[in-house]
């Protein structure tokens, strides 16, 4: 578009003009905040951002060229301001309490959540592995970010060769808080309850897994209604480890 359409334009419908181009430009951040910054990326749905930017448009392209009145397009122009802005704001607020309480399974996503949570320098995943081994069978995964009083939880559970579990009872044994049975009283103390392995498939997570308390803390002392707790969960007799960690 050459100088000459562009005055021909802002001189005949500025005010539509400078809507479309605001209305464009916050159209290309929140889709990218929808779509890279969301575990889930919304990447049909956030396309519902652009509607203000069509609708200025092409009220800017009628205007200019005489199909639309410049007082009726001004009227048009500043309604839709008013009705777009209030139903984007409920669009935008609908797709982050969507992703905010939306459970990730997908394993494909490990590595996209880890990136999100900060992974390694976030303590309650610092033990999780950088990617789910090729090797790893029965894999299954489980993430739900935190939201208003909901906590956040990050389990991964899969099978392996004894080789990658004897080398993290290795990198675990001296840097744990704790280490013992899941019936053992210690479990309790460090709020790790039965029902915390549900997301992974253990309903209580059987005798012959060793626990490896990397880590817990309660909100208040003795306190455990709200805390978090890291940990790794290996079983030698059915080659299967379990990385969890939770923040509610």
């Amino acid at each position: 578009m050459d100088t000459r359409k562009i005055l021909l334009i802002f001189g005949k419908a500025p005010f539509q003009a400078i809507m479309t181009i605001i209305s464009f430009v916050l159209f290309v951040g929140v889709y990218w905040f929808v779509t890279a910054r969301a575990i889930e990326p919304y990447y049909f749905a956030g396309l519902i951002f652009a509607v203000p930017f069509i609708f200025f448009g092409i009220i800017t392209f009628f205007t200019v060229t005489g199909k639309l009145e410049v007082i009726i397009s001004y009227v048009i122009t500043c309604v839709l301001i008013f009705l777009l802005f209030f139903g984007e704001i409920f669009a935008f607020c609908f797709l982050v309490i969507d992703a905010a309480t939306t459970t990730t399974t997908d394993i494909g996503k490990y590595e996209r959540v880890l990136k999100f949570t900060g992974y390694p320098k976030d303590k309650l995943t610092k033990y999780f592995p950088n990617k789910i081994p090729d090797n790893a069978k029965n894999i299954v995964f489980s993430y739900n970010p935190a939201f208003v009083q909901g906590g956040e939880i990050f389990g991964l559970r899969f099978e392996i060769d004894s080789d990658f579990i004897n080398s993290y009872i290795e990198k675990l044994s001296n840097k744990v808080k704790w280490m013992g049975k899941p019936d053992d009283d210690e479990v309790i103390e460090n709020g790790i309850y039965s029902n915390s392995f549900d997301i992974l498939g253990y309903s209580n997570l059987p005798r012959d897994f060793t626990i490896y308390l990397i880590g817990s803390e309660p909100y208040r002392p003795n306190n455990w209604n709200h805390g978090k707790f890291s940990l790794v969960a290996i079983s030698r007799q059915r080659n299967e480890i379990i990385f969890l960690a939770e923040d509610w």
